[in-house]
């Protein structure tokens, strides 16, 4: 099935004027989230740790569940979008054209929005580490994967294509954080599993390998998608994340004289 090509200056008509679409407010909120890691740390400078457990807990609970229904959502959405029925293809599928749209493709660009809603959402990551006062973990891996995930990154998937190729990152992301923050959720409920932080490090690795090649499958192998800022951006950004968190792989889990208490998991992606 051939994917949906569309021209220069194209902004997909399911999604412009849903909130936060245009580049204004979320460029502000992810400037914002910049800034305010200093002065949140300032702010906490003389003051006791917060105990937040509960929140945290419950935090997790929600992302956990909120991954879950994005999973099986755009996985369905897909899979009646594309009609995988008769051919499954996992790459290059269409973007529903419209100018009448589908059902189903109005329902996956709705999931992907709501994914990316995920990511601003996520940074709530941050404040709990900061308002526990784990500054260790507030890392440049931490703050630019998660500033730039909500913002240039899914923002531009939610404006001009969310459907086609956008199905697979939005998938195989939302699979991973099932696991990582059910994990959590698990943790904060006093439940632990061996080795458990470091699968996940190592499928986040795993899933930036996977988004690299599918975005060199769209470039250079069979150019179905536009416009072809979004692959290279893919690409790119990727390279970043998988050399960042293989930095932080090697750091915490290959270096013998780290010791175990540090191996923590980036709470990533």
């Amino acid at each position: 099935m051939a994917a949906y090509l569309v021209g220069p200056g194209y902004q997909d008509p399911r999604t412009q004027d849903w909130p936060l679409v245009d580049w204004k407010l979320p460029a502000a909120i992810s400037a914002l989230y910049i800034l305010g890691i200093p002065v949140g740390h300032r702010i906490m400078r003389d003051r006791e740790p917060l105990k937040l457990r509960r929140f945290a807990t419950l935090h997790n609970a929600f992302l956990f569940a909120l991954s879950l229904y994005m999973t099986v959502e755009c996985v369905t959405q897909s899979y009646r979008n594309f009609g995988w029925s008769k051919h499954l293809q996992l790459w290059c599928n269409r973007n529903d054209p419209g100018p009448t749209f589908s059902d189903s493709g109005y329902r996956l660009a709705r999931v992907l929005w709501i994914h990316y809603l995920s990511k601003a959402y996520e940074f709530g990551d941050t404040l709990i580490m900061i308002l526990k006062k784990n500054k260790r973990q507030v890392s440049f891996l931490h703050v630019y994967h998660h500033a730039t995930t909500f913002f240039p990154v899914w923002w531009a998937v939610v404006k001009y294509g969310p459907g086609g190729e956008a199905w697979f990152c939005c998938a195989l992301n939302s699979l991973i954080h099932v696991g990582m923050y059910g994990y959590y959720f698990a943790a904060g409920l006093g439940l632990r599993v061996g080795g458990v932080k470091q699968l996940i490090t190592q499928s986040q690795m795993i899933q930036f390998l996977l988004f690299m090649t599918q975005s060199v499958y769209m470039l250079f192998i069979k150019d179905c998608y536009r416009p072809r800022l979004s692959p290279i951006m893919l690409l790119v950004q990727c390279a970043i994340f998988f050399a960042l968190f293989a930095n932080f792989y090697r750091q915490a889990y290959l270096k013998k004289r780290a010791a175990p208490s540090k191996g923590a998991s980036a709470k990533e992606e």
